[in-house]
Parts: structure tokens; C-alpha cells; sequence
């Protein structure tokens, strides 16, 4: 695919990221993996603008980020492994129907205020557990921001909190993702990369100063809802 249609893809899901917290690795993942791309790199497409885009939010207000320890040592080992499984057998796993999966279910959760409910109880009794959950999701379908969105929104009501504790796992998470890819798959790093990181970085500048928080969320979170069941959808019937 030529580099300004990615730029176009990119720039559409920083934006969406820049104002509720996920949207790059959420929709983006799907989107290229759809048009062909391998997990591996689609991955190294998303992966470096969603790191840029992440720091940001966590280095504004870092002293909002809560259980930094706990995140580390949970999601990562999970994460690490899944993606190494993942990597390293690509050409048998189907993993579009995977990340199409896990989209319905995120999209599913997002819906049923029930599953929810049972959701974050097992999140309250083994936070631990919960943690480990999103890393293995993370590693093996990019998906992991649902269930890791769910858990912020429901521990903290702030938004700017919400968006920050998130970024600060998304930043984790992505940097250790990277390490595992450049050990195991380095052939998609590539300087088209560069481009992409600068209009991601564009895009959370200019949206975070002038739209995010004008932005109501309850006016646009069903959509995005009905966005992550579709992906999920395409994703699974994709042949």
C-alpha cells in the first residue's frame, strides 16, 4: 500500500486515540490486517505511533498513573509470551479471525452492562488475574485496550485519569511489543516510519489543544461501539 494512504489510516485513528484514549491500535489493527498486511506488520505500522502518542499523555500527568509496579509485572509476561507465540507461527494462525473475535467481544462487552458487572467484579477480587487477562489479549490480537478501557473508566471518573492511566499501559505494553518484534521480526521496521510517528504526533498536538476536551464522549461512545462490532464482523468473515 502506498505510504499516503497509511498516513490517511493513521491520522484517521490518532485522532479518535487522542480523544478517548484507544482507537489507533483498536480500529487500525483490524483495518490493515483486512487489507493484507501480516500481524507482524501491521504491528510495526502501529505500533511506533501509538508509543509516540502514549508517552505524551503519560508524561502530562504522570502523577495520575496509579499501580505502575502491578501493571509491569502482570500484563508483560503474558503479553511477551502470546506475541511470541503469535510471531513466530503467523503463517498458520489465522490470526484475523482472532482479532475479530476479540473485537465482538470487546463489542459485546461494551453492550452488556451484565458482563460488565460480572467483569469488573472478578477485576475487583483478582486485580492481579485481570491484569494478566489484558496482557495475553494484548499479545495475541492488539486488542487489549477494551478490556483495559473498562477497567480505567470503572476505577476512575475523571477523564483526563481515565486517559492517562490508560496511555501509560498502552506506552508500556507497545515498548515491550516492540522489543519482541525486533528479536523475532525485524523485516517491518522501515523509514516510512517516520512519517508516520510525525502525523500521529501532529494529530494528538492539534486535537488535544483545540478538540478533545470539547468533545462530549456520551454523544459519540455508542458509535464507536457499533464500529468495534463491525470490525469484528470483517474481520471474521474475511477470507
Amino acid at each position: 500500500m502506498e505510504l499516503s494512504y497509511l498516513i490517511i489510516i493513521v491520522l484517521l485513528f490518532s485522532v479518535i486515540q487522542s480523544i478517548f484514549g484507544v482507537g489507533l491500535l483498536l480500529f487500525g489493527t483490524p483495518t490493515l490486517l483486512i487489507i493484507g498486511y501480516s500481524y507482524s506488520e501491521t504491528l510495526w505500522i502501529l505500533l511506533p505511533c501509538s508509543v509516540v502518542i502514549s508517552l505524551i499523555q503519560t508524561i502530562d500527568n504522570f502523577d495520575l498513573v496509579q499501580s505502575k509496579k502491578k501493571v509491569v509485572y502482570f500484563t508483560i509476561p503474558t503479553m511477551v509470551f502470546s506475541l511470541a507465540f503469535v510471531v513466530s507461527f503467523d503463517n498458520i494462525l489465522d490470526i484475523n479471525k482472532i482479532v475479530g473475535f476479540f473485537l465482538l467481544f470487546i463489542g459485546i462487552l461494551k453492550f452488556s452492562t451484565r458482563i460488565q458487572k460480572y467483569l469488573l467484579y472478578f477485576a475487583e477480587k483478582k486485580l492481579s488475574l485481570y491484569y494478566t487477562f489484558i496482557g495475553f489479549v494484548h499479545g495475541i490480537s492488539n486488542m487489549g485496550g477494551g478490556p483495559l478501557s473498562i477497567l480505567m473508566s470503572t476505577i476512575y471518573r475523571d477523564k483526563v485519569k481515565i486517559r492517562t492511566n490508560i496511555a501509560f499501559i498502552y506506552l508500556i505494553l507497545a515498548l515491550f511489543q516492540l522489543i519482541v518484534l525486533f528479536i523475532l521480526d525485524a523485516s517491518g521496521l522501515k523509514y516510512s516510519s517516520i512519517a508516520l510517528i510525525l502525523t500521529s504526533l501532529c494529530i494528538y498536538l492539534i486535537v488535544s489543544k483545540y478538540i478533545a476536551n470539547k468533545v462530549n464522549d456520551e454523544k459519540y461512545i455508542s458509535l464507536i461501539n457499533v464500529l468495534i462490532v463491525v470490525y469484528g464482523i470483517l474481520s471474521i468473515v474475511k477470507q
